[in-house]
């Protein structure tokens, strides 16, 4: 195998790198990608919020990034800590995806096992965008029925939210490229589940200490998953990492 070198980010363009990067399809679920950025002694917040550990580096792969799914997908808590609402792409992009085949706009997902989502929140602010809800059967109809009007409802699960379910809704949606962006629940699940094709990580030059926490962290046993680390782009101090399953 030839030896992986380091490449500045300077010398790429990073939409059209992570777009011609190979994904083969599973055959039942979408391919899933996690992107998160850490500090160095594996801390993915600085004050509450991942915000603190940005860098031009890093945000220009994260919209890159963003470019790429078919749906994007997070934790009801990331959807909140971080104020999510509808994607924003310009023309360009849109143009780009259209000429890939996809929607002009990728589809936002929220995993909420007890759908608990605040129907006036920002999340919901377009009607021409409307999320898909993920939640399990034991949520409460008086939390489900008035999202039903603003966003679209996945059911999968009783006992929580069965992700390996909820994937399959989702390709039979003809969505075919996953991203999660957290948070570090939802990541672990996905471990554990063993969904993760993709993993996208950013080291920030930084060391906080602390008792942040960590990209994948739940209460069941950790798992262990082997990645072929398949590309490293540096920008400055920064490091920016592509993990992949073999193919």
């Amino acid at each position: 195998m030839d030896q992986l070198l380091p490449t500045p980010l300077t010398n790429i363009d990073p939409v059209e790198l992570v777009a011609a990067d190979h994904r083969p399809l599973p055959a039942d679920r979408p391919w899933v990608l996690v992107n998160m950025v850490a500090s160095i002694d594996g801390a993915i917040e600085v004050d509450g919020r991942s915000g603190g550990l940005g860098s031009p580096g890093d945000k220009a792969m994260f919209h890159a990034l963003r470019q790429l799914p078919d749906v994007i997908v997070a934790g009801a808590g990331t959807v909140r800590t971080e104020n999510y609402g509808p994607v924003q792409l310009d023309a360009e992009a849109q143009a780009r995806r259209v000429a890939r085949g996809q929607q002009p706009i990728p589809r936002l997902a929220v995993v909420s096992g007890r759908a608990h989502l605040d129907p006036q929140s920002k999340l919901f602010s377009d009607p021409t965008q409307r999320p898909i809800v993920i939640t399990s059967s034991t949520a409460a109809k008086a939390s489900v029925d008035p999202l039903r009007e603003i966003a679209d409802i996945v059911i999968a699960g009783s006992d929580g939210v069965d992700l390996r379910d909820a994937f399959a809704q989702l390709r039979a949606l003809n969505l075919h490229t996953l991203l999660c962006e957290g948070g570090p629940t939802l990541n672990h699940q996905l471990l554990t589940d063993d969904l993760v094709d993709e993993w996208c990580q950013t080291i920030a030059p930084l060391l906080t200490g602390g008792d942040a926490s960590r990209g994948a962290q739940g209460p069941t046993p950790g798992v262990t998953r082997s990645l072929h680390l398949a590309r490293i782009i540096v920008d400055e101090d920064v490091l920016l990492l592509r993990y992949a399953r073999e193919s």
